[in-house]
């Protein structure tokens, strides 16, 4: 048998999802579930029907219940009451979606409490506080996307800029998937570079740190109002995350996992750099910040104290 991978919630994003991972040939079942059953299996109908061409994988799709999560290894939470450009802070979505949230996870732990939790439903890390916290989800085992979406967005805009290819960039983002996200300056390099010794050597016009960080939330925004939803970059980052575990890569990614005591905050969820394997979530890195970016994190994680408040009090 090989891993088995459960998608809950097959909206614009579980649907991309759906797709995207079926190509990395890394689960050889994937189980469905959604309360609008015609959804489910019309998507598990449409992603068998391309299996017949060269390039994919044979993959057993199922229409799923609760029940069939005993044995998988990886369950993706992505359900979601509808978001839209006009809701430019995620955290509008909370209490509707802390019911929901709240839902699938008594229902999941019913059955297992084994699988790793990939949580992609907004606002991400109060999700997954949640999601670990009511129900006592074995810590190491539980994430959120995170910042990883932003970290990916914050690299093309520094790469465009300098006219250089993203993977040329290391560069991330921690704190909240949102409004709040911060970007560490300090810590990018391009090629090994820091951005003055880059500029200078390269001759390139200086970077606006500021006209940057107003664009790395901003731009999912800009595709919600062009296009009506984002589901592509988050797809790839849940796919990225996934091969991360299953790989067991040891790579360090911004996820969002809970903190007792980090920095001086505790108990609550955002995103630090954080290493991932099979076992899943390990080694958090609470990096030496600058005291601007500690006074931007300071505000983030107020803000994900907030919306957990809001979140808590959701019965």
């Amino acid at each position: 048998m090989g891993n088995k991978v459960a998608l809950i919630g097959l909206g614009r994003v579980g649907s991309q999802i759906l797709t995207d991972i079926q190509y990395t040939g890394l689960f050889q079942e994937i189980i469905l579930i959604d309360t609008n059953l015609d959804t489910v299996e019309g998507e598990a109908l449409d992603h068998v029907h391309y299996q017949g061409l060269s390039g994919t994988h044979r993959t057993r799709i199922k229409v799923g219940t609760y029940d069939m999560l005993k044995d998988v290894d990886l369950i993706i939470i992505s359900a979601s009451i509808p978001s839209n450009a006009d809701m430019a802070d995620r955290t509008k979505l909370t209490a509707h979606n802390t019911k929901i949230i709240q839902e699938i996870m008594a229902q999941i732990t019913t059955v297992t409490t084994s699988p790793h939790i990939m949580m992609i439903s907004n606002p991400v890390d109060t999700m997954t506080y949640i999601a670990e916290t009511q129900y006592n989800y074995p810590h190491h085992k539980i994430m959120g996307t995170g910042t990883m979406l932003e970290s990916t967005r914050f690299r093309t805009l520094i790469a465009d800029h300098y006219q250089v290819d993203p993977k040329s960039v290391e560069a991330f983002v921690i704190g909240e998937h949102g409004k709040t996200t911060v970007p560490v300056w300090s810590r990018v390099r391009i090629a090994g570079m820091s951005l003055e010794e880059y500029e200078q050597l390269s001759g390139a016009t200086p970077i606006s740190k500021q006209g940057i960080r107003d664009q790395i939330d901003q731009v999912s925004f800009d595709v919600m109002r062009k296009k009506g939803w984002t589901n592509s970059a988050i797809s790839r980052v849940a796919v990225d995350l996934a091969e991360a575990i299953f790989y067991d890569e040891n790579r360090i990614l911004p996820i969002s996992t809970v903190h007792q005591n980090v920095y001086d905050y505790t108990n609550v969820a955002f995103s630090l750099p954080t290493r991932v394997n099979r076992d899943g979530h390990h080694e958090v890195f609470p990096i030496l910040l600058d005291e601007e970016e500690k006074a931007a994190l300071d505000q983030s994680v107020d803000y994900i104290q907030k919306a957990i408040e809001t979140a808590e009090s959701v019965k």
